[in-house]
């Protein structure tokens, strides 16, 4: 996330019961899971007309393929000028940057045109789920291991950066079934952005560097986080700047993550990232906060230098 109002005040994964299936929804800003005890919904079915009237209706004006995606939406996509390239590429961004294989799973995208018709068709679905502007949604399909992945999201002004966030989300967990929830949050927090920005989040570096002395990272306790209602945005901006440290600071950092996530891509359980960072900088706590500094004096020299 990077400011209060973006997507809400979390994003994260939410387990249904759905029959005798399983629904997993990432949800635009927050964390991992939620149990819900509420009454079983109906398979959730993209294309489905539930109820009579248009705004019940999954977007089917435009249809577009773009690498493996394919989108479904109110209003022609070629409109936003280079989206439908870029998250084409953003495949190969995440493969490139974390070694892992090219995925190759089919994501549907819908886009709404706006807000109401967005919240009207998923709250016709289950209507407990937060309100957030993006879902991405990993529903298993028959017999495993088919699933849909599925995202939703309406127009505005940001969403090409939230539609890259939940590709992120899609393509991690189309190649690696179980990501831990900081990780996976402050991964797609790094691809969200455009590519030559090189992973910096200008608006999370100014509010952790305007609460510097505030600021206490705690990867730690950021580990330990497994509920969507612990991770705030204080909590996807840390996960963030680990992230980037670990891609752009020391060499060792690097390799550090390559691995880890190359054993969760195994199926293994590597246990946390914190003991091997700890191999790598002696302190990495005032490491993170040298990179954050480091950062802040690199951009606003680019943004004087303008």
């Amino acid at each position: 996330m990077s400011e209060p109002g973006r997507r809400g005040h979390s994003r994260g994964l939410i387990r249904l019961a759905v029959g005798a299936l399983s629904l997993a929804v990432f949800v635009a800003v927050g964390c991992r899971s939620f149990e819900f005890g509420f009454p079983l919904a109906p398979r959730l079915d993209p294309r489905a007309d539930l109820v009579s009237g248009p705004q019940s209706v999954a977007p089917t004006k435009f249809t577009h393929r773009a690498a493996q995606y394919i989108f479904f939406s109110d209003f022609d996509l070629k409109q936003e000028k280079g989206l439908l390239d870029d998250l084409g590429q953003l495949r190969d961004r995440v493969s490139k940057t974390l070694q892992l294989p090219l995925s190759n799973a089919t994501i549907q995208v819908y886009v709404f045109d706006d807000q109401d018709r967005y919240k009207a068709y998923l709250d016709k679905y289950q209507g407990k789920l937060p309100a957030r502007r993006a879902l991405f949604v990993r529903q298993q399909r028959g017999i495993r291991p088919l699933e849909d992945l599925l995202i939703y999201t309406y127009r505005t002004d940001r969403l090409a950066q939230d539609l890259r966030h939940e590709s992120t989300h899609a393509l991690l967990n189309s190649v690696i079934r179980e990501v831990p929830l900081w990780l996976d949050e402050g991964l797609a927090e790094y691809f969200e952005l455009p590519a030559d920005r090189l992973g910096v989040n200008a608006d999370h570096l100014r509010l952790l560097r305007n609460g510097a002395a505030s600021f206490k990272p705690d990867l730690a306790r950021l580990e330990s986080l497994k509920n969507v209602q612990d991770m705030m945005l204080a909590e996807y901006r840390e996960a963030w700047a680990w992230v980037h440290l670990m891609l752009h600071g020391k060499p060792e950092g690097r390799q550090a993550l390559l691995a880890y996530v190359a054993q969760l891509r195994d199926g293994k359980s590597p246990g946390p990232l914190g003991p091997r960072l700890a191999e790598i900088y002696p302190d990495p706590n005032a490491a993170l906060l040298q990179h954050l500094e480091r950062l802040d004096a690199e951009l606003a020299k680019a943004t004087a230098n303008r």
